[in-house]
């Protein structure tokens, strides 16, 4: 078989599995958000806001970029899962014990006594999920993707269930941390029946100063990334009541539904798959135009959807929660970039220069901090939602700089893929508006002739207006035999 077909292959069955399985995990999450919404409150979620905010940055320093360098690794492959094991094991549990010390001076700094407990117990992901980094590292590696969904779905699905019991019991904002938990122990038992790992008593210290080697860069890079996707939780949950934090976590969360299907999909098999024709820059510029391709065709209208039906949605049935209306429509184009260039880390891990990355980010971080603290001062939560934007807008339109300096991605092409969705989007989001106004429909009736008009005229438009449709169905069904 040509080894171009094959990888398309191994791309095409992995996404079929990994988007299959992930949105049927990602319903079960979304309803999770919805019911939860309905049972606590805006403050239960700023809580826990706070909560996942500390343990997560605690969190970043658990991997140390081992993971990537773990899949990115040639030889020796059992040897440096087994003693990446070990170093996880002992460096994860040290880094609990910091987080356990320090709550009650994280709990002040927030003016929030109840992170001390909170925070004492959700530590322990720390340790659960640093261990079941390595089975889920090496199915990555294999791109086995058709097991490689099956910890993360019993994970998703217990989160789910065990959230939603614990909130109708009363468990308020606990009910978040202890289904965090028993989701986390369903996905390191899973995990490591799926993919076992040979613990040897020996550690390679030359093993793991290799991989140490290869993730630095991922290190910094990480570091970066999640000081832009939370710094702004920090300035809101310090600047704000706990309440004002909890609308905003809800509204990232309803917002960020293209991007985090997307991203949670795709960002596990692209790396693996462009890691195999990196070598060839022609074949991972094509290869990547591709995803680009198919990943607006997707986003685009299901951003604008979010954004056209979102006000009547909370109106009708989450009054508490009338405050997240413009806030989610804002962050949706945050999410809509974010999900776009879900692609374009993949191409510099697979080509071995996450670095160039790093300036990248930092200047984005930089942007973010200087936006934020005026933004929210003078506009609170919408201000925040204002500056993710135009720090994002900045990011990715310097990666697709740096992108095409490195594998020449044309951009009158990629101009050209952007064009059809955004008009056609554009287009039907003020038609059904205008249909509505015409006939006068108000309430309920308002809310259902958008939910079901718009995405009808959007695959009828695509019909219509994509001249290839036949080639691109074409090839998919081909990959898929």
């Amino acid at each position: 078989m040509d080894e171009d077909l094959k990888i398309k292959k191994q791309f095409f069955k992995g996404s079929v599995w990994l988007f299959g399985s992930n949105v049927f995990a990602r319903l079960f999450g979304f309803i999770t958000t919805l019911v939860l919404a309905k049972v606590l409150m805006p403050e239960d979620f700023g809580v826990v806001g706070y909560g996942f905010l500390v343990v997560n940055s605690v969190a970043l320093f658990k991997m140390m970029g081992f993971n990537t360098a773990l899949i990115y690794q040639k030889e020796k492959t059992q040897e440096a899962a087994s003693s990446l094991f070990w170093f996880l094991v002992l460096w994860s549990i040290f880094l609990y014990c910091l987080i356990f010390m320090v709550s009650p001076v994280i709990a002040g700094f927030f003016r929030e006594q109840r992170l001390v407990h909170l925070v004492q117990v959700l530590g322990l992901s720390i340790i659960i999920n640093s261990i079941s980094s390595i089975p889920i590292s090496l199915l990555e590696k294999d791109i086995h993707f058709k097991k490689r969904i099956l910890p993360d779905v019993s994970k998703l699905i217990i989160y789910s269930v065990t959230t939603i019991f614990l909130a109708f019991k009363g468990f308020s904002y606990w009910s978040f941390i202890w289904g965090t938990l028993l989701a986390d122990l369903a996905q390191l038992v899973f995990s490591f029946f799926l993919k076992p790992v040979k613990i040897a008593l020996r550690v390679d210290f030359s093993l793991l100063r290799e991989m140490f080697r290869f993730g630095k860069s991922i290190v910094g890079l990480s570091f970066l990334q999640f000081g832009v996707r939370n710094i702004d939780d920090f300035f809101i949950g310090r600047m704000l009541e706990t309440a004002s934090l909890g609308i905003y976590q809800f509204s990232y969360r309803i917002a960020n539904v293209p991007a985090t299907n997307i991203t949670n999909v795709f960002g596990q098999i692209l790396f693996p798959t462009f890691a195999k024709i990196a070598h060839d820059d022609a074949k991972l510029m094509n290869a990547f135009i591709k995803f680009f391709r198919y990943i607006v065709i997707l986003t685009v209208p299901l951003t604008f959807y979010i954004v056209l039906i979102i006000p009547d949605f909370v109106q009708l049935y989450y009054e508490q929660w009338q405050k997240a209306i413009l806030p989610i429509q804002l962050i949706s184009y945050f999410g809509l970039l974010r999900a776009i260039g879900s692609g374009m880390g993949s191409v510099f891990y697979a080509k071995g220069k996450p670095h160039k990355l790093l300036p990248i980010s930092a200047f984005q971080f930089i942007i973010l901090a200087l936006l934020l603290y005026p933004f929210i001062r003078w506009y609170g939560i919408t201000g925040a939602c204002i500056a993710i934007n135009i720090s994002m807008t900045y990011s990715i339109m310097a990666t697709f700089l740096e992108l095409h300096k490195m594998i020449k991605v044309p951009f009158p092409k990629i101009f050209t893929y952007l064009v059809i969705p955004i008009f056609l989007s554009v287009a039907l989001f003020l038609g059904v508006h205008f249909f509505n106004d015409v006939l006068g429909f108000t309430g309920e009736l308002e809310f259902y002739v958008k939910l079901v008009l718009f995405p009808v005229l959007i695959a009828a438009g695509y019909f219509l207006v994509i001249p290839d449709r036949k080639d691109i169905f074409r090839e998919l069904m081909s990959m898929s035999k």
